[in-house]
């Protein structure tokens, strides 16, 4: 009976796959690119570059964009970013000149085209080379000898093997398992019978070319014959190499978000860990409570202290991509020398909270450092259902401690009842932490209650090693469930908690979560770094914008109303307006806003004010507000042509004509203002 495992067939397709992915994906989609960029992507980097940072180049429309991008994928490489040279590339560069000066001869090919030229890239000069080329009976074969890096998969010494097929044509690369010694051996002088023939034929040849061509580890010994899986394994961690020495997530991040960082940040993507934690608040919306802990921190120093500002930029959008919100927040810090110091050996987490309506969004936060032109960036997807009214269990959250909440007025991040969870991006615990789980019950009626549970449990490969279960009959609805788990008896593993909500006996919603518990001691907590609380007045303004934002006209003039009678004042009152405005109260906008009126006002409020006059057939005093917004703010194209729209309300044709043969003029594509404005002409 054959043994199952990877036929030669398969091996040699894997490798094959391997060795062209780059060529076939560049060469079918890069033909439209510059030269230049064509020859960067299918020629200078088409070994190095990943398959997400291959996607991204690809997307970009301008040389300027390419330009940035070029340069980020050089510095993501660079081993020390803080000299003016780039090692990495002044290195790869000389390595690609000299695969096409020399790896390229006889074969009619460009070097790097060559599997010799590869490998060479790839992985440089070997240490040592062997060469077999004057052995009657053998085919000139070539080995060379490389000492390798375990930190990504390699053994401490490997070989690379290279033969001509045949005896003639250029060298290709040698592999154990799809080859074997038989390619070896010269045909025209022995015509072996199997792997095992050949093998005993070239021994007599060549001894040390024997014992090389069964494995490319020296250190191993097997059979002639026999599929080579460490070979195989290693082939394929060589082809991939560059690809394993890189994160490549900064490429995404970056063209997620380059229409908002400046060109400085650009190149200076810095990664990141980030969670997020989402619990019904008690007025139908969620609470988002989110942190990120960027992989270093760059200060700046005043005087004896130093400084770290960092910028948060959060933008919720729907499936269709349209934004239903956006923050920007600044999180100053004032170090002094032994915080910094603290700082430098435990990571810093920034966290927030904020509120969000019901629905499906996508979640992206860009977090940028202006003092050294760094940005990270993370994003997830947000999956926040409406109240059903059946009991049911939030997302877990695992923390490594809790405190008594300060006594001030609105929500801290991850703040439950009177106490704060200290969490971390990172679920790692040390074996002397206590484990602290978190999560809300909602959707209990009180004869529910009488009959419902909570079962907490501790898995270690599905068996549970700890299990907490406690009755939720005194429990108030929408209240949270903390518990918290010694793992002083804990191996070192991965872990998994799981919760059951169980009633009468039947488990009606489960949760799960994963963390690893360490070998180490103990793991330094992050430094937790927020702004501010969320107050009631806050979220009633933020879900009142979402909902206006997601079309729920009237859930909006509820919240937005309740906002600004919690707290008037200019932003509350612009909100409420555009509340006002959307459901045909014009004469409520105009009331609203006169207090806030005056000659500085923001751009929004002029425009919402001469919208509301406009549509109060009010053209002259809407006009009044159309030509302050153009004169302050700049041409707008929907406010230059509501501005000739009064004119000729007022009569004043020629005008409006005037003004709109201008709106024209800046965006010729206007069909429906051509067609006004001809049939104006001809009058």
């Amino acid at each position: 009976m054959k043994k199952p495992g990877l036929s030669k067939t398969r091996i040699k397709n894997i490798l094959i796959a391997s060795s062209l992915i780059f060529l076939i994906s560049a060469a079918a989609v890069a033909v439209s690119l510059p030269e230049r960029y064509r020859k960067w992507l299918e020629e200078e980097v088409v070994y190095l570059i990943t398959p997400k940072e291959r996607e991204v180049f690809l997307k970009l429309q301008t040389d300027r964009e390419r330009d940035i991008f070029i340069e980020a994928f050089w510095k993501q490489r660079d081993p020390n970013p803080n000299t003016p040279q780039n090692e990495f590339r002044e290195e790869h560069y000389r390595r690609l000149n000299y695969a096409n000066q020399y790896l390229g001869r006889g074969t009619g090919k460009s070097g790097w085209k060559t599997d010799q030229g590869r490998i060479y890239i790839i992985l440089g000069p070997p240490n040592n080379i062997e060469t077999y080329e004057n052995i009657m009976g053998v085919y000139p074969t070539q080995v060379w000898f490389y000492y390798g890096d375990p930190r990504y998969g390699l053994p401490t010494g490997f070989n690379v093997i290279f033969f001509k097929k045949e005896g003639t044509g250029e060298y290709i690369l040698y592999s154990p398992s799809d080859h074997g010694p038989q390619a070896l051996v010269a045909d025209y002088m022995y015509n072996a019978k199997d792997a095992r023939d050949a093998y005993q034929r070239l021994h007599q040849l060549s001894p040390n070319l024997a014992e090389q061509s069964l494995s490319l580890i020296p250190s191993e010994r097997l059979e002639p014959g026999v599929i080579n899986l460490a070979s195989n394994r290693l082939l394929a961690t060589i082809m991939s190499l560059p690809q394993r020495m890189v994160e490549d997530a900064y490429a995404e991040a970056w063209f997620r978000h380059k229409d908002m960082i400046e060109v400085e940040y650009s190149t200076n993507y810095i990664r990141s860990d980030g969670e997020v934690w989402a619990v019904r608040s008690q007025q139908g919306h969620y609470l988002i409570h989110y942190a990120v802990e960027p992989a270093k921190l760059s200060v700046s120093q005043d005087g004896r202290n130093y400084l770290v500002r960092i910028e948060l930029n959060g933008r919720i959008s729907d499936s269709q991509g349209r934004t239903i919100y956006q923050f920007d927040k600044s999180l100053p810090l004032d170090l002094k020398p032994e915080e910094l110091a603290e700082i430098q050996k435990r990571s810093i987490s920034f966290q927030d909270v904020f509120p969000l309506v019901p629905g499906n969004y996508t979640f992206d936060l860009l977090l940028k450092n202006p003092i050294s032109r760094e940005f990270s960036s993370f994003s997830r997807k947000l999956n926040l259902p409406a109240e059903t009214g059946e009991p049911e269990i939030s997302q877990i959250l695992l923390a490594y401690g809790l405190l008594e909440s300060q006594d001030r007025p609105g929500l801290q991040p991850y703040q439950v009842g009177r106490q704060q969870l200290l969490s971390r991006s990172h679920k790692s615990f040390a074996v002397s932490d206590t484990l602290v789980a978190c999560l809300q019950v909602s959707g209990l009626s009180e004869e529910l209650k009488k009959k419902a549970s909570l079962k907490i449990s501790l898995l270690a490969d599905n068996q549970a090693v700890q299990v907490r279960d406690r009755s939720l009959a005194e429990l108030p609805d929408g209240s949270f469930v903390v518990e918290s788990l010694p793992l002083s008896s804990c191996k070192p593993g991965y872990y998994t908690l799981r919760a059951d909500l169980t009633i009468g006996g039947q488990v009606r919603d489960s949760r799960r979560a994963e963390l690893e518990v360490s070998g180490l001691s103990a793991i330094a907590s992050p430094i937790l770094a927020s702004r501010g609380q969320l107050t009631e007045a806050d979220e009633l303004l933020a879900t009142g914008i979402q909902s206006l934002n997601t079309g729920n006209n009237q859930e909006a003039l509820k919240r937005l109303s309740q906002a600004y009678s919690l707290n008037p004042g200019p932003d509350s009152a612009l909100a409420l307006a555009e509340a006002f405005f959307r459901s045909g109260q014009f004469q409520g906008v105009v009331d609203l806003l006169a207090p806030y009126d005056h000659p500085d006002s923001a751009a929004e409020l002029v425009s919402l004010l001469g919208r509301a006059f406009h549509s109060l057939n009010q053209p002259a005093r809407a006009a009044v507000y159309y030509e302050q917004y153009l004169n302050r703010f700049g041409v707008n194209l929907e406010i230059l042509n509501y501005l000739g729209s009064c004119y000729y309300q007022m009569g004043d044709k020629e005008k409006a004509l005037a003004i709109w043969e201008k709106s024209l003029s800046l965006n010729p594509d206007q069909e429906k203002l051509k067609e006004l404005v001809n049939s104006l002409k001809k009058k």
